[in-house]
This record gives structure tokens, sequence and C-alpha cells, in this order.
């Protein structure tokens, strides 16, 4: 049997992004994983099937640290021996990549998530844009996880062929765990613990709280939205990172003390918050391709993106969703307050949401094309 490595910095993107993914690959692959520590490990493992190597690997530009984890990284290699290391974060790249192609591993494939470089400046940014093309120097085969991305890339990091894998994803989206089902009495017990009423309209945002996800402006668009409108909610589902990218003071301290938003930490889990949701929030700035709104898209809920890559492959303007221009806070505004006041149109994007994520983006078809993808590139290279 051909062996595979799956590399990521954090195990948080396993049991988040790729969950079910080394499972159904070690139907057909020895599977085996390398990701930083975390306490869930034997949980994750457990799970998935698949033995997980701890090797710390950071998101920060720690040079030392980087040199030891490489060399661990490449220790590991040449014992396991595997045919195909894949990767998909800036950093698991950089070393996985680097140390695939030391130990000659013949297929060496790195999927583009997202481009750091998007929101930094001055010398960051020249490192983090040579770490990206030394990633996809050292990498066979070079993958995005939207179009998008993949025809930027291409116009200004590398000449090689870059594919995206189906419609785009990094594993699509299991459209039967992500699926309407409570009654509206288990609904309604959902709010109560959030301590919303059962008249409010909940609007929703998942992610890190980081300046570049577009909090500072969804917040400012809300209050104003709020002051004209009673029954407005606004829930927050993520975690403050206050070292890399953080909001401003005065919207953490709005979300904070704001009686209408209501802040909670990250979730393993976010469905029970999914079906309470009546309109999807992404202000973000920069995406790769964001998975969070295939999972909101599962519960038929209409959606409010920036329009960048990735959120507008999900987002069809018009059919299942809106979409305004980052840093736009009018344009934001404008776009909830269609939601809010044309019934006609919130119904006709509920009901066209579901189906289309159905037909483009289901787990079942990912899978099978990440498969035939690798069985492919093992066949051109035995």
């Amino acid at each position: 049997m051909n062996k595979l490595v799956i590399i990521t910095s954090s195990p948080v993107n396993i049991s988040t992004w790729l969950k079910g993914q080394p499972k159904y690959l070690s139907k057909f692959f020895q599977v085996e994983m390398i990701t930083s520590f975390s306490s869930n490990i034997k949980e994750i493992e457990n799970y998935e099937g698949v033995r997980i190597n701890v090797i710390p690997i950071t998101r920060k530009i720690t040079p030392f640290k980087d040199i030891i984890s490489l060399f661990r990284i490449i220790k590991y290699l040449y014992k396991f021996q595997p045919d195909i290391v894949y990767s998909m974060n800036p950093k698991s790249g950089l070393l996985g990549m680097l140390a695939g192609r030391i130990t000659n591993i013949p297929i060496r494939m790195h999927c583009v998530v997202g481009l750091v470089d998007f929101g930094s400046k001055g010398l960051k940014k020249k490192i983090l844009i040579w770490s990206e093309k030394v990633t996809y120097f050292f990498s066979t085969n070079l993958y995005s996880n939207s179009k998008e991305l993949g025809e930027y890339i291409a116009k200004n990091f590398s000449q090689k062929n870059i594919k995206t894998i189906g419609n785009g994803s990094i594993n699509g989206v299991d459209t039967n765990f992500f699926s309407n089902s409570a009654s509206p009495s288990e609904k309604q017990k959902i709010k109560n613990e959030l301590n919303f009423k059962s008249s409010d309209f909940v609007i929703t945002f998942i992610g890190r709280i980081v300046k570049d996800k577009g909090i500072n402006d969804l917040v400012s668009a809300f209050l104003k939205l709020s002051s004209r409108k009673d029954n407005l909610k606004l829930l927050i589902i993520g975690s403050y990172d206050d070292n890399l990218n953080p909001i401003n003071k005065i919207t953490k301290d709005e979300i904070e003390k704001s009686i209408n938003i209501k802040r909670i930490d990250f979730q393993d889990d976010i469905r029970n918050f999914l079906e309470i949701t009546d309109l999807f929030v992404l202000p973000s700035y920069r995406e790769g391709f964001p998975n969070v709104l295939l999972e909101a898209g599962c519960y038929g809920i209409p959606i409010v993106a920036s329009n960048i890559n990735g959120c507008n492959e999900v987002v069809e303007h018009g059919v299942n969703g809106l979409l305004f221009e980052k840093k736009d806070i009018e344009g934001l505004i404008e776009s909830i307050n269609i939601f809010l006041t044309n019934d006609k149109f919130y119904n006709s994007a509920r009901e066209n949401m579901r189906n289309l994520i159905i037909d483009k983006y289901s787990q079942d078809r990912f899978h099978n094309n990440l498969y035939f993808e690798m069985k492919e590139l093992i066949l051109l290279n035995s």
C-alpha cells in the first residue's frame, strides 16, 4: 500500500478543515499526519484512524524553532519513506515541501489555502512572499483551494500549473453533518441559552476575531443597523488574537458591553448556532476558501460577504446572497439591510442556498476527486 503524509500546522485544522479526510484516504493509503501538539491529539487519532506525529509548527516567523522542526520532519520522512507529502498551510508547506525535497519524496503536493502576505508590510511581507515562492518551487504539484486564488498565484508567484480539486475548498462539506434538523422548540432552547428572544433576527459571524476578518467593520455596521431595528442580534463565535492583527479597542469594548452582541469562544461544533442563524456575514479582507460559508450554506442561510476570492465563488450575487466591496462599511450596511427589508429576496436566497452547496461542494465528491488526483500522480511516478 502506498504511503501518504499529511502536514498541517495545527490540530484544530484536522478536527475542523480536514475532518474525515484522513479517514477516507486511509482506505487507499497508509496515512500518517504531522501537526503541532494539542491535548486532543488522541481523540483526533481515534476518530480519523491514523497516526499523528507531533512536531511543533508555528504560524509566526520563528527561524530557530523552524529549523529544529525542519530537521525533525526530515528525520521522520527518512524513516517513514512516504510516496506523497501533502501540505496546506504556509508554514507547514514551507517545511514539508523543503523536507520532502531533501528526502527525495517523489510526490510533494501543496495546497494554497490563502496568502498571508496580503495583510503584511515591509520586511515581513518580503519574508512571507519569499517563503511562499520557496514552498511552490520545492513542490512537485501545486494546488489552490479556490480557482480565483489559483489565477492570482499563477500571475504573481509561480509559473507551475496550478490545479483546484473539484470546485474548490480544502475538504468540501459534509452535507449530512451540517443539516437543519432542529425542531422549533430546540431552536428556541438554543436562543434562550444565548438570552435571545424568539423574534430576534440573528446575524452570525464565525472565525478569528482579527482586523483582517473585517470585525471592526462588522461591529460598526451592526451598531448602526441595530439603532434602527430593535430585534437585531449579532452572534460572534471566535477568539481574540491580540498578537496577530488585533481589532481596535473601541470595537472590542463594544463587543463586550453591547446588549445586542453576544460573543462566545471558538467552538468545535457550531451546528447549534447555525440552527438559529438568520443571516451569515463574512466581511473579510482576504480569504483562501472559507469553509464556514459552505457550512452555513448547508443550513440554507443566506450570506453577505466581501467580494474577494473564495467568498465570491460560494456566493452568487443576487442568487444565494450578496457581495459588497471589502472595507466598504456602507456597502455592508446596505447589503444586510436588503435582507432585513426584502422578504421575497430573503426567502429566494434561502431556498437556493443548500441545493447550490450540495451540487458544487459535497464532501463525498471532493474526497473522490482528491483520491483520483493522488492515484493519477502515483501512476505517473511509477
